[in-house]
């Protein structure tokens, strides 16, 4: 009894310790209201307004360099002048989050970094790739369920900033509603193999192989951003010129008529694609984009990435790539369904990014790291069948990929692996969610996918999230929320149509586990049936599903402002024993984040991954000439494992 007090008390006073932390940067735990992760009372030196993706070696020389320069208000006409010299070219702006895109010699950023209307300098690096389904998943069962067979994406569609996507392809082509180009290529197709299995995987009709690789939500259209060139690769400045189109008016003329998500009906953007996690999600300006577009009301879903081990097979925690590392995404990692319906011996992937995330922000010289629980929650991502673009690089350089060579070029399908694979699973969900229930907010969208999760045994939160996405019970709780809510609701007002609560298990393929029944937070997790039973002000619009929210000593909190009572909350790291989120085993003590403590059971922790090129590893391929080809195996092969069954189609049998 005396052992178990003294650990309390020590865990108090770590919490407390980590919330004055908190507190001494400006950052107030309990702080709930739009754009709150913006929220800055500190000033900053000059050069903490330099990211560290921008070296100081590399800052001294005359080379041209791409930033992306963020502002906190209008440019002076200093700045302004500064801007206009020869050398340096504004090469783009995006108004929607008031920064842009400049090419300048690298010495000018010090001088650029004095002006108080400069919120934040980074360097404009590439992003990468990160990278059976209907039954598996739960889709199928939920579909022959009484109201649910109209359930697939109608009028919910889904952006997808990837490669492209090869619109001749019968599985994928006739969902497309719209497509743009933000490479600079000029080209709309799919050149590079990514975008378009990605896209089918969400969104893929019956029209091939008997209906054997139907997507998530077929019935949903896609609207083809293509950020990713012909190689796989491209700038942030590329997502976030796409972010921005997706939030811009669709006439310019009227900046306050209609905007392209609304004309397009988006309401879900996948990306299936990552940078590495350097800035904090405050500064990191891929993560600025994606909080805008949460805060507008859609759902945006990220891949957590593909660095779970080091070269040896060594697990390795830390490795969340941007924007998951963002606390209002959805980040999803990537679990192993051995190719099997049945949910039994489902696995978290080796490859998956584990949390917690390592990005950081550098205050009166002291690093602070963000240390956000992620992944939110996993899904099927190992060796998953769907569409093949027609002459794509991917197939090219690993012929091994193409599984069904005897069907025809608009027929063809390919096996993939990575977090990327699992993305627009939980893209397509979050469809079906939303043409369940049009007037959930993305957080309690995130919060139901978490609530219906299935624990996978012998993983822990840092892993896993919740748990591995259960389509079933999602749309089940979904149908059961009420459709009047809004920004006015009360706090602790009743959540669901009905009194008592679902059953928090579900049955798939003969196989029955319980829900997570709770919900990952930034630094720890609530559970509590009152989590679904009540509206709680974390649901609302325009605040992160973990901002407010205080960790303390595991008790419940009631604090009027971002959660009622009746919840419990939890700082603890647990593994998981198949059960409900809470009744794991500690895996270590989630206050100890605060002093950034390397996780201790024999694993390494790293910080956001950087390469002498400047050039992220994304899925699986080696990217640029710094990259390590450890990563080949992922992507070519995948964990081990029974495959899923390809079927020949040639285009005659459907």
């Amino acid at each position: 009894m005396k052992t178990k007090r003294l650990s309390t008390i020590a865990s108090l006073l770590t919490g407390c310790a980590f919330l004055f932390c908190l507190c001494g940067l400006g950052i107030n735990p309990q702080r709930v209201g739009a754009e709150a992760n913006k929220v800055k009372t500190t000033k900053r030196s000059k050069d903490e307004k330099i990211s560290q993706t921008l070296s100081p070696q590399q800052r001294s020389t005359d080379e041209p360099v791409q930033i992306i320069l963020q502002l906190n208000s209008a440019p002076s006409g200093p700045l302004k002048a500064l801007l206009r010299r020869a050398g340096i070219r504004v090469k783009d702006e995006f108004g929607e989050f008031n920064s842009s895109v400049v090419e300048l010699p690298s010495s000018v950023i010090k001088e650029l970094s004095e002006f108080e209307e400069v919120e934040f300098i980074s360097l404009d690096r590439e992003v990468g790739l990160l990278g059976h389904v209907e039954t598996t998943t739960g889709a199928a069962y939920m579909r022959t369920q009484s109201g649910n067979s109209g359930l697939k994406g109608k009028d919910v569609n889904i952006a997808v900033l990837d490669s492209g996507i090869d619109k001749e392809h019968h599985q994928i082509g006739s969902r497309i509603e719209a497509q743009f180009d933000f490479t600079g290529e000029g080209r709309l197709d799919d050149p590079y193999g990514h975008g378009t299995h990605v896209a089918s995987l969400a969104a893929g009709v019956d029209h091939v192989a008997h209906g054997a690789y139907t997507g998530v939500a077929p019935e949903a259209k896609v609207i083809n951003l293509r950020v990713l060139n012909s190689r796989g690769v491209g700038a942030v400045s590329n997502v976030m010129r796409a972010l921005n189109w997706i939030l811009s008016p669709v006439d310019p003329a009227k900046p306050l008529g209609e905007k392209n998500y609304q004309k397009y009906k988006i309401r879900v953007v996948n990306l299936s694609l990552g940078a590495p996690a350097v800035d904090s999600y405050k500064d990191d300006p891929l993560c600025l984009a994606a909080r805008r577009v949460v805060n507008a009301g859609l759902v945006v879903v990220a891949a957590a990435g593909n660095d779970g081990t080091d070269a040896t097979g060594r697990k390795i925690y830390g490795r969340i790539h941007a924007p998951g590392n963002e606390p209002a995404v959805i980040t999803v990692g990537a679990s192993n369904s051995f190719g099997t319906d049945t949910r039994a011996d489902d696995r978290v992937t080796t490859y998956s990014s584990r949390g917690p995330t390592r990005s950081y922000r550098i205050v009166n010289g002291v690093r602070y790291y963000d240390h956000i629980f992620k992944p939110d929650l996993v899904a099927p991502g190992n060796k998953l069948i769907a569409a093949q673009s027609r002459s794509n690089k991917l197939i090219a350089d690993f012929p091994q990929l193409e599984c069904t060579p005897s069907s025809g070029s608009n027929h063809k399908m390919m096996r993939m692996s990575g977090t990327s694979m699992a993305t627009p699973l939980v893209s397509g969900t979050a469809s079906l969610l939303l043409q369940a229930n049009p007037k959930l907010t993305p957080n309690l969208v995130k919060m139901i996918l978490m609530y219906t999760a299935q624990p996978l045994a012998g993983h822990n939160m840092l892993e896993q999230g919740a748990g591995q996405l259960n389509i079933e019970g999602a749309v089940r709780l979904t149908r059961l929320v009420r459709t009047d809510l809004s920004n006015a609701t009360l706090l602790g007002a009743p959540l669901l149509i009905v009194s008592a609560p679902p059953t928090p298990s579900s049955s798939i393929e003969g196989f029955s586990f319980p829900w997570a029944q709770g919900i990952i937070l930034n630094h720890g997790y609530a559970t509590g049936v009152t989590l679904i039973t009540r509206y709680h002000r974390i649901y609302d619009l325009g605040v992160a599903i973990g901002d407010g929210v205080a960790i303390g000593d595991g008790v419940a909190i009631g604090d009027g402002v971002a959660i009622g009572d009746g919840v419990a909350i939890g700082d603890n790291v647990l593994t998981s024993t198949g059960v409900a989120i809470g009744d794991g085993y500690i895996f270590f003590l989630g206050s100890s984040l605060a002093s950034g403590v390397a996780i201790g059971d024999g694993v390494a922790i790293g910080d956001g991954i950087l390469f002498s090129d400047g050039v992220a590893i994304g899925d699986g391929v080696a990217i640029g000439d710094g990259g390590g080809v450890w990563a080949l195996s992922i992507l070519i092969n995948g964990d081990g494992s029974t495959e899923m069954a390809a079927v020949q189609d040639d285009g005659s049998i459907q």
